[in-house]
């Protein structure tokens, strides 16, 4: 009797988790608009890049226009981390940026600092952005301000 009660538990089990996979993910396609989205457009204010991205782009004249990360980066010292990614001013035309991101810890509080800087010249295109806390756990201590770059 113990023989045949192993196997069949086991696939009860899968059945179920089957079962729940499925309903997840149908849930999740259900047409709402997820609140979560992989790449930021960063507001750039009234400021404007010299690299501008319109639907009739083509990518790889958009690649050979980027200042390389070295040059661009050369006056960062605490940089932990660089990307490509696209802003966006207040006319509504986006641009292609460098985002660069470095981070410093104390006993408290973690700062997040980013600089948005011109793909094709290297120049800040806002003030830098400091975010304190941040992390998931720390949402109610997350707060964005900008600052004059003296701290940063």
């Amino acid at each position: 009797m113990t023989k045949a009660l192993v196997p069949t538990l086991l696939l009860s089990f899968l059945a179920v988790v089957m079962v729940f996979g499925s309903i997840a993910s149908a849930m999740a396609d259900s047409g709402e608009e997820k609140s979560y989205k992989r790449h930021w457009t960063i507001p750039i204010g009234d400021s404007s890049g010299t690299i501008e991205i319109t639907e009739d782009t083509d990518k790889t004249k958009l690649k050979e226009q980027i200042m390389p990360l070295h040059e661009v980066a050369a006056g960062y010292d605490d940089i932990h981390k660089a990307k490509i990614g696209k802003a966006v001013n207040d006319d509504g035309k986006y641009y292609l940026v460098w985002k660069l991101v470095s981070y410093s810890y104390d006993a408290e509080s973690k700062t997040k600092t980013i600089y948005v800087l011109d793909a094709g010249t290297g120049t800040a295109l806002t003030e830098p952005i400091t975010k304190e806390g941040g992390s998931c756990g720390d949402k109610d201590k997350s707060q964005s301000t900008r600052t004059s770059g003296d701290s940063a």
